[in-house]
């Protein structure tokens, strides 16, 4: 696979792990589309995909659904998977905590600066994607492994659990779908696709 592919790959799902906008919501189809053709053994995630947005078809009313979910999910109240790697490591809990130092320091390294108009705390998960689709797109591969090592894989496994086991529609099927990525990733030994 090669490096604009595997980036388009990491930023879908950063994309749709952002809080709910417009444009996301509007193309969900042809994110669908992208992850049924790249990563197999997605069927039935795919399914269900499919069957929300022919039920919610693109516009405001698909928007308010994705909202529903994502703020009980992610956001407010009994947060049911927070989006915050810092939340799972060694300080339990706490948001803004030593991983997210230790992920905008390995930003920092690649030669990356988050910018204040970001509105996300640096080991958001879709920061975390966002910024491996970034060492994809310019061919940092050791980076980009090591950064999955250190940082995105022990967050992953800590947090797609969650949104499955929240049978949020969209949300879980993503997850569903991401794990399934990251372990065919980890069975290829090969962390860039």
């Amino acid at each position: 696979m090669d490096k604009s592919m595997i980036a388009e790959l990491y930023l879908s799902f950063a994309a749709v792990f952002c809080r709910p906008n417009q444009d996301v919501s509007d193309h969900l189809e042809e994110l669908v589309d992208l992850w049924s053709e790249v990563i197999p053994e997605i069927d039935e995630a795919v399914q269900k995909l499919a069957t929300f947005c022919r039920e919610f078809p693109p516009g405001e009313q698909r928007l308010n659904a994705l909202w529903e979910h994502y703020i009980p999910l992610f956001e407010t109240g009994e947060v049911e998977a927070s989006p915050y790697a810092s939340v799972y490591s060694v300080e339990k809990g706490l948001v803004l905590g030593k991983e997210a130092f230790n992920v905008q320091q390995f930003y920092a390294n690649c030669g990356y600066v988050m910018g204040e108009k970001s509105g996300e705390l640096p080991d958001h998960l879709a920061v975390e994607l966002e910024f491996c689709a970034l060492l994809a797109r310019n061919g940092q591969v050791e980076a980009l492994m090591e950064f999955q090592k250190k940082h995105l894989t022990p967050f992953l496994k800590s947090i797609l659990p969650r949104i499955k086991n929240s049978d949020r529609p969209v949300y879980s099927e993503i997850a569903t779908i991401l794990e399934v990525r990251q372990l065919n990733l980890q069975k290829e030994g090969d962390f860039v696709g």
